[in-house]
């Protein structure tokens, strides 16, 4: 792979030259530091920008404008990745190789452009129909969260930690927050976007790179000179005394949720050996320490793992349970961090942890998405490359791990419950 950085002014163009793949593909990335008031708008535009246009007037249009670039797919997308908001519109195409037309690939690039460019807006408003067509999906998106024990769980027990941090938004919102936008708000988040954000676009595929970048040039003409880098990680608070919250919700099993502080670790411990950590906690499925502590010798859960956020600096455990085991499994939750801490787990342990993790990232290696998905935190916060973070990975010892679980302080405790009373057994 070959990778090349092209300055142009008001936003970076970033490729990567390989022939592993017979596609093409480009995100156009508008970076900015969470803001909570403006992820559902900007949520929203990303769904409406790709869903018509000042030439593709319905989303019917564009699907037909997509079959005819030999079913080119174009799409929005928002995520928040710590105190990073994201809005992306991606472009995936055939390598132009395989298509017996001459201008195909300046078509099929400027396409993106001219969408993004051009909005289906009038009088400074959006078209109404095709936004009541987006406000609708996003209700029942919104509505359909109540049906999942899980992800609910999670958003709850985020919010009773600290419903200030960024950790704890939803790049949708709440209906509340839905409802409140409107054709013309949603064009000022439009202006807002192009002319307050951090721009790159990066592409991936087997074409001239210098090629593609006269015509990305030509027609993506961004507004904005570039902004100071954000800050992705969050600082959320170690407190003195743990949060405790239980609520009742309809589901036939309870779900608990322990959110752990993640303190003092360095950028290489962060990147490289608290996943080898979480994997042998509760990411590493059968194999992990609470799945054998809590299901395998005690039969107390449904389900329990483990999950890393590391820009969030948080550890989250979610467990899946009846309520009667609740407070078992809580201290079990407890005995496995304690014997993380002294490293009560064998040098095979270690071993088979580390050769599962390299496995996954050389399962990247042949996706596309994965590969581009890593070149762009590595140019946001300095991420190794897959090639790197494998041979960093196999460096890990024990000292490293236990480094990490001394990182560890218990923040809140969440329970999700289903019953007739809102007691802790």
């Amino acid at each position: 792979m070959e990778y090349k950085k092209y300055d142009f002014n008001s936003y970076n163009l970033h490729t990567i030259k390989t022939d592993k793949f017979k596609t093409v593909r480009m995100e156009i990335i508008f970076s900015r530091e969470v803001e909570k008031e403006k992820m559902p708008l900007f949520t929203f535009l990303a769904d409406l920008l790709t869903d018509s246009s000042k030439q593709y007037k319905r989303r019917k249009d564009i699907a037909i404008r997509l079959e005819e670039l030999y079913k080119a797919n174009f799409y929005g997308v928002t995520n928040k990745v710590g105190n990073l908001f994201t809005t992306t519109f991606v472009l995936e195409f055939i390598d132009p190789e395989y298509i017996n037309e001459k201008n195909y690939l300046e078509e099929v690039l400027s396409f993106a452009f001219k969408i993004i460019n051009n909005p289906n807006v009038k009088n400074k408003e959006f078209d109404i129909t095709n936004f009541n067509i987006v406000m609708n999906r996003f209700k029942q998106e919104i509505e359909s969260v109540k049906e999942n024990s899980d992800k609910l769980a999670i958003i709850n027990a985020l919010k009773t930690m600290d419903d200030t941090s960024p950790s704890s938004y939803k790049v949708l919102g709440d209906l509340e927050d839905l409802e409140n936008i409107t054709p013309s708000s949603l064009y000022d988040a439009y202006l807002d976007l192009f002319n307050h954000s951090n721009c790159d676009v990066f592409l991936i595929g087997n074409l001239n790179m210098d090629d593609a970048s006269i015509i990305i040039k030509n027609n993506f003409k961004n507004r904005v000179i570039k902004l100071s880098k954000p800050n992705l990680i969050v600082n959320n608070k170690v407190v003195k005394k743990v949060k405790v919250k239980n609520d009742k919700a309809n589901f036939l099993q309870s779900t608990l949720v322990m959110i752990y502080n993640i303190r003092n670790l360095d950028k290489y411990d962060r990147n490289i050996s608290f996943h080898v950590f979480n994997y042998i906690l509760g990411a590493g499925g059968l194999s992990s320490k609470l799945y054998k502590n809590l299901r395998n010798d005690n039969s107390l859960c449904y389900s329990v793992r483990s999950m890393y956020l590391k820009y969030d600096e948080l550890l989250i455990i979610l467990v899946s349970l009846d309520q009667k085991n609740v407070k078992k499994a809580e201290n079990l939750i407890k005995k496995s961090i304690d014997e993380m801490i002294k490293c009560n787990y064998s040098e095979e342990t270690i071993e088979d942890a580390k050769k599962n993790l390299i496995f996954s990232l050389k399962m990247g290696l042949d996706n596309n998405v994965s590969i581009l998905n890593n070149y762009v935190f590595h140019v946001f916060d300095e991420l190794p490359l897959i090639e790197d973070r494998i041979k960093y990975i196999n460096k890990v010892e024990k000292k490293d791990l236990k480094k990490c679980a001394d990182s560890l302080v218990l923040n809140t405790e969440y329970i999700q419950w289903s019953g007739d009373n809102n007691e802790w057994d």
